[in-house]
Order: structure tokens, then C-alpha cells, then sequence
């Protein structure tokens, strides 16, 4: 919550004592230095002073702070546009533009060197004035934002959170608020652009929240909205917004005073992924319905005409342009059949577009901000041949999982443009989506982040961020990384929240929740709330899972009671909501899980005690959301929330199964359940497999099946067939919304029919299976069972040894994935051969013959195009066996990986191996986080 100031004393003499504070800027209750400055005393508080023909935002940042100093005193600074005599003042300007700062700066010789013709950049001194002697704090800012952020800094150092409104976080009263003295010098941020995307905003709550309630009087998402996103912003030193994009929610140009409000912010403008020349395509031209196709083949010239109308009325602004072309939303482009085609148009609409934009804005092309989002099949287009201009931003993506899908080669990072990333912290979408709670934690931001930054991804960050309030915390730590990328490095970023709950909610509770936050974000890391109905747990996991999460449930309530009472409403929103929401969800999963399993083993008693506590997971679900929505501060957030976010949006859902007595008595019907020997049945045509039994019995396959078509029906997407006797259906993904997910389909098991057999041999058969598909275990029964329990588990922090050649450090991050993570720093090393390869050692002890390892990482990906993600296992004195755990996009393993939280590989323990073993991991490439170790018997 507070970032820290690079400090330089510069040796002004007789301008400031000499002091210096170690890491912020210092505001006390009590005037503990004889030269502290009098912001807020009881004989009044210090005027705030700005040029009227400064930047607007530094009149906005002046009044913010104003207001910020009448909620801690109750008292309100005055703004006047000169230093009044005989009164204390707060002098803010822009350099070059500020009359008051400029003759302070030259007539008391501050040293504005650092910062003079940079970006983003301020100094903050106190001072005397030269002629009425009366105390100063000046503020002085490179460009608009440096002022701004020097204000904003000055109203978090009085203890004004950035969430004091979106999070209700009320600061702590005080009497007096005493600047100390010194010298402050804040130089550039790391990362140029540091923003946000408000997205998916109707399959949860923030537009119908606007819609209903904040902006009711007009019904729609409009300015009033957009000013509290601005000043937030504000406040976090970000400078870019992606504005909401979801059909039926207003464009954000579709009002004109959006536009000129987030100039007044010096927010700078820039629209999504999917939307080029900051035109909303659902609502400015599909909802529209007289542009005809939205294809560059056949509809080129209206196309154009529709950009270059954007281009003209809001040229004027700061914006970031974003060029290409794909389809309306989030689809391929019309048109093009092939890559070749995509590659060939794209590269059409990119000059057509810095044509039009040369046309129309009076600066250089290469001086306008433009960047490439290359997601999804942009990526592939690039690398396909389509050329970038040198001054373009490269945008990569993360997988929409939170790894880092494509960085920079060395060639890439010398580009004019630079490069930067468009990063989740929530995401609609496959292989199923997590909108309603932010389970990323510092940790893992930090590491994948970091590794961008440090392969040349510093020109601009901006963040998925869903409806905002899910990721408060989250989004308060990426903006402080990305204002100060040396302040949060991967060792380091466990301790954020320790930090962040002692500014907001003080030193006696801090131990507290950074302890609780940081089992939220392992319990996460080792499956989201959404997904953990999908992923295929143990037995003990299951069970282990459910007892952490009320354990942590309970203490969160708990400690409510040690929050002060102004601090209580902000404690549920960002402490106790988010961990006894996803205690109940993860009870509401598993337990269901659980129930069917019972059910299928004939414990009807214990089923049935499962199926109970889902249902009650279930109420207490709804009626802590309904106490967030509608009993908060009168209701403030009603319609925000809802732990199904799609239930606003589309009727149909989808629940896990769970046990009833009906389910039971078909139970007690049917014959033992069993595996059927999936190897038997892997050839072309697939082979037959005999059984015998005389009772309809449920099939389920543990399929990993890509999907295929995101825009086709779920025919196109059928991966295999099963028959029996004369029946026969086909496996098929399928549809939810206007995104395809893999929501009955694997990577988890899936129930994909009831086969009706009779007394007897019956020949059951899979066939027409896809090249692409795969079959893993096919179980006869009601529900499948949990997965094989390892008879080891081998933390990878709990390494015997390690060799690191050259400057490489092996590194364990605490928080970094569901166990601390081990991983090879700095990112930017080498590949190795196993010879010259960094690596850890374990012991292992092996039992018996026949065991298998297993190794765990995390799913990360490639650094770039034509690396790898490798590393190599030996055991005892054996060959290392070397493994990949790269997965391209919408393949099946990427899709398993990303829902459970960990790629996997196996090897068989040689008969030969016996008692203790050592255990050798060499890391081969950079980005490998290993995550556990497992043994298993036979």
C-alpha cells in the first residue's frame, strides 16, 4: 500500500536539515523534528497551492488530497493559486508548467536534475519561503502524473488508502499530521504504462451494480462510474485503462464526457485485445446493425471509415492504439480461412490503420503509442511472418492462467516499441473460467511478472482485473511491482502482505492475516474455488482440503472481533469474504465429489451426510453474498457479488453431481464397480471388451480431448464414439455461453452415458478416437473413485544438496505455488546441458519393485518461441531421463495442468533400485518451478 521513494540528499544547503527517512515519506501526529511541516494542526491546516494554468489532474490530485486530509482530521486544506502570507502551504506543480513551482525550484536553488524531462517522476522537499518565511512542502512533478503521484504519495503517507472508497477502508483519525523534513527524489517507474481491463463485467456484478444501483438515475455505465475508476488508478500510480467491452454494457465513447473525464485524471485510453483503434466493436458496430460484416475482405472501406471516426474525435487525448484485426469480441478475424490469410489481412489493417492515424494526429508515427496484443491466434500469426513496425509494442499474453505464454527473444528485446504483457488476474473462458475471487498469490505474481520485466516486458503492463473489487489486493501489489520492480522480487514478495495488512489494518493484526492470506493462496495454488470440482484429488487431499478451509474459515470470523470497528467493513470485503467464500465453495465441491464416491462404494449413511453439508455449503454461500450486497453500509454494493457469476447471465448451470436416496437405490442394483483395461481398447478401430451384468451402468472416461472449434457446434467437437451391443453415442465437449469450455470433458473424468445392457456378455467399444484425443481410465459405476495416494510425498524445498554453476542461485520462494517452489534465478540464464545443469538433490527411499515417481511443477511454459521448458530426473547411479513440460495453448495436457495447478512426469523405478536412493533434478531451462516430489507403490 505504500510505495517506497528512492531517496537522494542532494546537499541543498540551507535549504532542509539533513535527514533522510529509509524508505517512504514520513507523516507523525506529533512534530518530532523542529522543522517538520504543519500539514494538519489544531491552530488549522496548510493551504494547497497550484498554478491555474497547471494540468488539470494536478487540480484534481490537489482536491483529492484535500479531501484526504479532512477524512484523518476532519479538517480540509484550502486550494488557492498563491502561497497565502503568514500560512503554511503545500506548493504542487508540473516543471515548465507551474509559475509558483518553477520561481520556488529556481529562487531556492531544488535540485531538480533527477527528474527534470522524465517520465512519471516527482521530488518532494520541505522548505522555508524565501520572502514570507513561511513553512513550504513543495511538490514537484517531471510531467502531470509525477505531480499527481507526488500528491497521492503525500495522501497515503497521512494513511489514506488507494481502497478507501472500492474497499471501504476508513483511515485512521488523527489530531495533527506532521510532515517530517528532507529531501525526496522519486525517478521513472519500471514499467511505462501500468493499467487495467474491466472485463467480463456482466457475467459478475460491476455493470449491473452501475446499472442498478451506483448509476441508476441513467441506467447505464457512465461517467460517474468511470470517475471512481480514474481516481482509483490514480491513487495506485497506474495510468491506463481498458474500458468495459461486454455486450449490453455501454461503450465507454458512446459519452463523450467518459473520454474528456479520463483526460482531467491524465488516465491515458487504450481498448482491449480484441478491439482496434479504441472503437468498442459489440456496441459501436454489431449492436449497431447497419455496418454490415465486420470483414476486411469484403468490407474494408466502412471499416475504415469506423476507425478513423474514433481516430478524429478522440486523436486529441493520450491514448495507446491498439492495431490488427480479429473478429467482434474475442473471435478470429471473418474472412480468413487459414494463417496465411489472418497473417496477409492483418498486415493490410496495420498500414491502413498507421495511415490513418499519420492522417489524423500531429506527431510522428513512431511517436504515437501503438501496440500488437498478440493473443490467442495473433501469436500465431506473428510468428507466422506478419511484420511489426520497429515502434510498435509487442503485447505478449499469459496463458490466461497466470503464465507467461511468449516473451521476448534476444533480437525482439532491442525493438524501438519494446514490449510488455497483458496479464490475468481473473479470466472467463477455457478450459473453465475463475471471476468471482482472486486466488494469485504475491508470490506467483512476482515470479511470472519478474520473468517478463527481465526478458524486456517494461513498456506496458495492464491486468484483467474482472470487476476490480475480487482483486484488491492483487491488483495493490502488481502496480506497486510494476511502479518499483526491484521492490517485490520473487524472495521477497511473500512478505507484501504482511506489509499490506499492517497499513491497513495495523501492526496488531498483521501477523495474523498475512499467516491466513498466505494459506489461501497455497490452498489456491492447488486448485481455484471454480475448479476444484475438476480436479482429481486423493482421497486424503479431499478431505484434507476441507478441513484447512473451514480451519481457516473459522479463524478469519474470529479474529473480526480484533479489527477496530471503523476497520470491520473492510475486513469482510477483503479478508473474510474472499477465504469464507472459498472455504464454503471448495466444502460445496468436494464434499459432492465425496458424496458420489461413498454412494458408489454402497455408504449410503456417509453419502447422504455429504449431501447435507453441500446443501448447507450452499445457503451459507448465498446468504454471506447477500450480506455483502445488500446489508454493507446500507447496500452500497448491491448486485456486485455472486458466487455463481454466471447465474446474471444465462439460466442454465452446472453443478457437481451430488448423492440422493434415489441415486442410492439405483446403487443397491448394481454390479461391483471396476476399471476396464483402457490398453485393450487403443487401436485404430478400437478393440471390444467383454463384461457381464445385468443393470444400466454410467461410463466414464478420464479423457484429455482438446477442443477444436470455438465457434462450431458440439458435433464438430465429438472425440471419440462408445457402443454397446446396438447403442452407440459420441463424447463430445461442450458448449457454455458464447465461450466454448471443456466443462463435461476432460482433463477430468466425465460421466458421458448410461449404457443399456443385458444378463450376459455384453462387447463394449470406443472407437473413431481422434489423433488428438486421448483415453486414460474408462470405470464402470456410478462415480469414479479418487485418485492413488502416493506412498511418499517429497516437499522440493526439502532438498539434501544443490549445485549452482556460474552466478546461477537455486532460490526456494516461499508461497510460490500449493509448497514453496524451487527455481533457478535470474530468469535470463542459459539452457544447460544435464552436464552443466544447476540441480537439487533428495533421498528417496524405494520399498519394493514396480514404484513410479512422480516429479510436480508448475505448468509454466517456454520463455520465447524456440526454447524449451526442460528438465532431467536420475535416480540412484541411472541415465537422466529428460522431459519437456511445455504444452501449447487449448492442448488437453495444458488444459489439466492449468485446473490442478501442476504439470506432471513419471518415471518407473528401475527393479534394480532398492532402500535409499539419491534423487537428482537437473533444471535445464529457465522458468522451471519444481513443486513435489511423489513415490508410489504397485
Amino acid at each position: 500500500m505504500l510505495y517506497s521513494l528512492r531517496l537522494l540528499l542532494l546537499g541543498v544547503i540551507g535549504l532542509v536539515p539533513s535527514l533522510l527517512f529509509a524508505d517512504m515519506l514520513r507523516v507523525t501526529a506529533q512534530a518530532d523534528h523542529e522543522d517538520s511541516f504543519p500539514l494538519s494542526t489544531a491552530q488549522g491546516v496548510a493551504n494547497i497551492c497550484i498554478d491555474s494554468s497547471d494540468y488539470q489532474v494536478v487540480a484534481v490530485a490537489a482536491g483529492m488530497l484535500a479531501d484526504d486530509i479532512r477524512r484523518v482530521t476532519g479538517k480540509r486544506a484550502m486550494l488557492t493559486t498563491e502561497v497565502p502570507h503568514g500560512h503554511a502551504a503545500v506548493v504542487a506543480g508540473t516543471l515548465g508548467h507551474s509559475r509558483l513551482v518553477d520561481q520556488l525550484v529556481n529562487s531556492l536553488n531544488i535540485d531538480v536534475s533527477a527528474i527534470r524531462g522524465r517520465w512519471e517522476s516527482f521530488v518532494i522537499t520541505t522548505a522555508i519561503h524565501p520572502t514570507s518565511h513561511v513553512p513550504l512542502l513543495i511538490v514537484v512533478g517531471s510531467d502531470r502524473r509525477g505531480t499527481a503521484y507526488g500528491l497521492t504519495t503525500l495522501s497515503q503517507s497521512i494513511g489514506v488508502s488507494p481502497w478507501y472508497w472500492w474497499a471501504d477502508v476508513t483511515p485512521v483519525q488523527k489530531t495533527a499530521l506532521y510532515v517530517e523534513p528532507g529531501y525526496f527524489v522519486q525517478r521513472e517507474p519500471s514499467v511505462q504504462y501500468r493499467g487495467i481491463f474491466i472485463n467480463d463485467e456482466r457475467f459478475g456484478g460491476w455493470a449491473r451494480w452501475a446499472e442498478q444501483h451506483f448509476e441508476s438515475e441513467t441506467g447505464q455505465v457512465g461517467p460517474k462510474t468511470y470517475q471512481r475508476v480514474f481516481e482509483l488508478l490514480l491513487r495506485l500510480k497506474a495510468n491506463l485503462l481498458w474500458p468495459a467491452m461486454h455486450p449490453g454494457t455501454a461503450a465507454f465513447n458512446s459519452n463523450p464526457e467518459n473520454a474528456r473525464l479520463a483526460d482531467d485524471y491524465a488516465i491515458v485510453m487504450g481498448s482491449s485485445h480484441c478491439e482496434q483503434m479504441l472503437r468498442n466493436n459489440e456496441g459501436e458496430w454489431k449492436a449497431v446493425g447497419t455496418y454490415g460484416d465486420f470483414n476486411y475482405i469484403t468490407n474494408r472501406e466502412t471499416m475504415q471509415r469506423y476507425w478513423e471516426e474514433r481516430v478524429r474525435t478522440n486523436g486529441g487525448y493520450e491514448n495507446i492504439y491498439t492495431l490488427g484485426l480479429r473478429g467482434i469480441h474475442d473471435y478470429p478475424m471473418e474472412g480468413a480461412n487459414s494463417t496465411a490469410e489472418r497473417v496477409a489481412l492483418m498486415q493490410q489493417a496495420i498500414d491502413d490503420q498507421r495511415e490513418m492515424l499519420s492522417r489524423n494526429i500531429n506527431r510522428p508515427i513512431t511517436d504515437i503509442p501503438q501496440i500488437l496484443c498478440t493473443y490467442e491466434e495473433v501469436l500465431d500469426a506473428y510468428h507466422d511472418g506478419l511484420q511489426v513496425p520497429d515502434d510498435v509494442t509487442l503485447l505478449w499474453s499469459d496463458d490466461k492462467h497466470g503464465y507467461c505464454r511468449n516473451l521476448c527473444n534476444p533480437s525482439e528485446r532491442q525493438r524501438r516499441g519494446g514490449a510488455g504483457i497483458y496479464y490475468h488476474l481473473s479470466y472467463h473462458g477455457d478450459p473453465a473460467s475463475w471471476i468471482w475471487l482472486s486466488p494469485l498469490s504475491p508470490s506467483f505474481l512476482s515470479t511470472e511478472l519478474t520473468k517478463a520485466y527481465d526478458y524486456g516486458a517494461s513498456k506496458m503492463w495492464v491486468f484483467n482485473v474482472g470487476d476490480i473489487k475480487p482483486a484488491e489486493k492483487e491488483l495493490s501489489f502488481v502496480m506497486e511491482l510494476a511502479w518499483d520492480i526491484d521492490r517485490w522480487r520473487p524472495c521477497d514478495a511473500h512478505d507484501y502482505i504482511r506489509q499490506w495488512a499492517e497499513c491497513t489494518f495495523g501492526a496488531d493484526v498483521a501477523d495474523e492475516i498475512a499467516g491466513m492470506q498466505s494459506r489461501y493462496y497455497r490452498l489456491q495454488a492447488g486448485g481455484k474455488d471454480a475448479h476444484v470440482w475438476l480436479v482429481d484429488y486423493t482421497k486424503r487431499q479431499a478431505a484434507t482440503r476441507v478441513e484447512a478451509w473451514r480451519t481457516l474459515a473459522r479463524e478469519a470470523v474470529a479474529l473480526t472481533a480484533s479489527i477496530p470497528a471503523s476497520l470491520q467493513t473492510a475486513y469482510f470485503e477483503l479478508v473474510s469474504y474472499p477465504i469464507c467464500g472459498a472455504a464454503m465453495l471448495n466444502e460445496y465441491q468436494l464434499l459432492a465429489r465425496r458424496s458420489m464416491t461413498r454412494a458408489s462404494r454402497g455408504e449410503e449413511e456417509e453419502a447422504l451426510a455429504d449431501a447435507q453439508c453441500v446443501r448447507e455449503a450452499f445457503d451459507s454461500l448465498n446468504h454471506l453474498t447477500r450480506h455483502y450486497n445488500d446489508e454493507l453500509l446500507d447496500g452500497k454494493w448491491a448486485h456486485f457479488f455472486n458466487w455463481q457469476p454466471y447465474f446474471w447471465y444465462r439460466s442454465e448451470q452446472i453443478d457437481p453431481p451430488l448423492c440422493t436416496p434415489a441415486l442410492l437405490e439405483q446403487v443397491r442394483t448394481m454390479p461391483t464397480p471396476r476399471f476396464l483395461p483402457v490398453e485393450k481398447m487403443l487401436g485404430a478401430e478400437g478393440a471390444a471388451i467383454e463384461c457381464a451384468t445385468d443393470a444400466d451402468v454410467p461410463l466414464w472416461m478420464e479423457a484429455l480431448t482438446p477442443i477444436r472449434n470455438f465457434s462450431k457446434a458440439a458435433s464438430d467437437n465429438v472425440f471419440c464414439r462408445v457402443s454397446v451391443n446396438s447403442d452407440s453415442f459420441e463424447a463430445s465437449v461442450t458448449p457454455v455461453g458464447n465461450v466454448w469450455h471443456a466443462t463435461h470433458i476432460g482433463p477430468m473424468w466425465s460421466q458421458v452415458g448410461t449404457l443399456h445392457l443385458h444378463r450376459g456378455t455384453n462387447r463394449i467399444r470406443v472407437s473413431d478416437l481422434k489423433a488428438d484425443a486421448r483415453i486414460d481410465r474408462i470405470y464402470m459405476g456410478l462415480y469414479p473413485p479418487f485418485a492413488t495416494e502416493p506412498d511418499q510425498r517429497i516437499r522440493a524445498s526439502d532438498f539434501s544438496g544443490k549445485y549452482e554453476p556460474g552466478k546461477v542461485q537455486v532460490k526456494c520462494v516461499d508461497g510460490l505455488g500449493y509448497v514453496d517452489g524451487v527455481v533457478v534465478l535470474p530468469f535470463t540464464q542459459p539452457s544447460y546441458s544435464v552436464a552443466e545443469a544447476p540441480y537439487v538433490e533428495y533421498e528417496v527411499d524405494v520399498a519394493a519393485d514396480d514404484m513410479l515417481l512422480e516429479v510436480r511443477t508448475l505448468p509454466t511454459l517456454h520463455v520465447y518461441e524456440g526454447r524449451d521448458a526442460r528438465y532431467a530426473i536420475q535416480l540412484g547411479e541411472g541415465k537422466p531421463q529428460t522431459f519437456s513440460i511445455h504444452a501449447d495453448d487449448f492442448s488437453a495436457e495444458w488444459r489439466k495442468n492449468v485446473l490442478r495447478g501442476y504439470a506432471s512426469r513419471t518415471i518407473r523405478i528401475p527393479h534394480a533400485c532398492r532402500g535409499r536412493q539419491k534423487l537428482r533434478i537437473y533444471l535445464l531451462d529457465p522458468g522451471i518451478v519444481l513443486q513435489e516430489i511423489l513415490v508410489y507403490g504397485r
